[in-house]
């Protein structure tokens, strides 16, 4: 009844996961139910069918878990080849019950069993111990453990049928009792095992579905604010082409001559830790910003022929203080130094001061001079 209800839970349990490990360890539990049942009603059917049909069945019943822990390992199971093992191994295992019975003695039978316990449950063991070695958790370890002590306890039973004329299951005794006591909490304790593994690996699975889900909303969310910085950098670059009497190959031109200079410096070794291709890509693209501040700078003194006065200039180099103020407002989530708006912040604040000090609008070492200009 374990078995049947064990292979039941397991289905319903995992009925979604479709992994080979789950279908080939229910087909065995049900076969191990099938092969318990039989044994079980040895007063009701002839020898054949309850213990010589019934060991059978649970040897094709090792032969699916042997598989289920293949495919842990991430083998591809073919059922329907899988099924030929099956029937092939339980078909030799219940012709060598008959004939032992034929011509050896009866008695020889439960050994023929019990060697059949020692070999499968030790061949398993392998798989067990490489899936250990690939997901070192304690549940794979107590998995590939418990087919160890499996394959031992058939060994000790298989010892005592030898040497000290043990016989079959029901015939009772001490030895028969402890070892099949053992041999059903070793059952439990694999097939728990077992769950947990699968419900370990079916949890990483759905945590890093989550993590993969909220990646890519992440993905498209940076995307989305990198659409909106784009549009809001394009409409600042035509103001200030509106607002400019240079052509639009100035912009062109700053352009070039930023990323000229800051690949002249990374390659010279300067500033390598702010060089990086995305942040010259950054100062590139925020580069044609430096003179949205003219914005705010009167018609008469922006598009004024000639030179300018005193107080003309004064209020012309104010476009830099202008530009870091449009720009600072700019209502756009930013990442730090790595942003457009951060940079051209920067950029339009700064322009025109000078390696020396001099410049404006900060002009820390002396006044007179007007800067490099555009």
């Amino acid at each position: 009844m374990f078995a049947f209800a064990g292979a039941l839970l397991l289905f319903i349990q995992f009925k979604n996961a479709k992994k080979a490990y789950v279908t080939n360890w229910v087909i065995s539990s049900v076969l191990i139910g099938c092969a318990t049942v039989l044994v079980a009603l040895r007063d009701v059917l002839p020898k054949f069918l309850s213990y010589d049909l019934g060991n059978s069945l649970n040897i094709a019943s090792y032969i699916y878990v042997y598989a289920a822990c293949l495919s842990l390992l991430g083998q591809d199971i073919r059922f329907r080849l899988l099924a030929v093992y099956a029937t092939i191994a339980s078909a030799f295992f219940l012709v060598g019950l008959v004939l032992i019975a034929e011509h050896f003695a009866l008695e020889f039978q439960p050994a023929l069993v019990a060697l059949g316990g020692v070999a499968f449950n030790l061949c398993t063991a392998s798989p067990a111990f490489k899936f250990y070695k690939q997901r070192p958790t304690n549940l794979s370890l107590a998995l590939a453990i418990v087919f160890l002590a499996n394959s031992a306890l058939w060994g000790v039973r298989l010892i005592t049928i030898l040497f000290y004329g043990v016989g079959f299951a029901h015939e009772g005794g001490v030895i028969n009792a402890v070892t099949f006591t053992g041999l059903l909490a070793l059952g439990i304790a694999r097939y728990m095992f077992f769950v947990g593994v699968v419900a370990e690996i079916e949890r990483e699975k759905k945590e890093t579905l989550i993590t993969e889900n909220h990646f890519i909303k992440l993905t498209l969310a940076n995307k989305k604010i990198e659409q909106t910085e784009l549009q809001f950098l394009a409409s600042l670059n035509a103001l200030a082409k509106a607002r400019d009497n240079e052509t639009g190959n100035h912009i062109i031109r700053t352009q070039q001559y930023v990323f000229a200079l800051a690949q002249r410096l990374r390659a010279q070794g300067h500033h390598l830790e702010s060089l990086s291709d995305h942040s010259i890509d950054v100062l590139v693209r925020a580069a044609p910003l430096h003179d949205i501040g003219k914005i705010g700078i009167p018609d008469d003194i922006l598009l004024k022929n000639g030179s300018l006065s005193e107080e003309e200039w004064a209020i012309m180099k104010t476009h830099t203080l202008i530009g870091e103020s449009v720009l600072d407002v700019a209502e756009i989530e930013r990442d730090g130094d790595s942003s457009v708006i951060t940079k051209a912040i920067k950029i339009a604040g700064s322009h025109h001061e000078r390696w020396d000090g001099t410049g404006y609008p900060t002009e820390r070492a002396f006044s007179g001079g007007r800067g490099f200009g555009d």
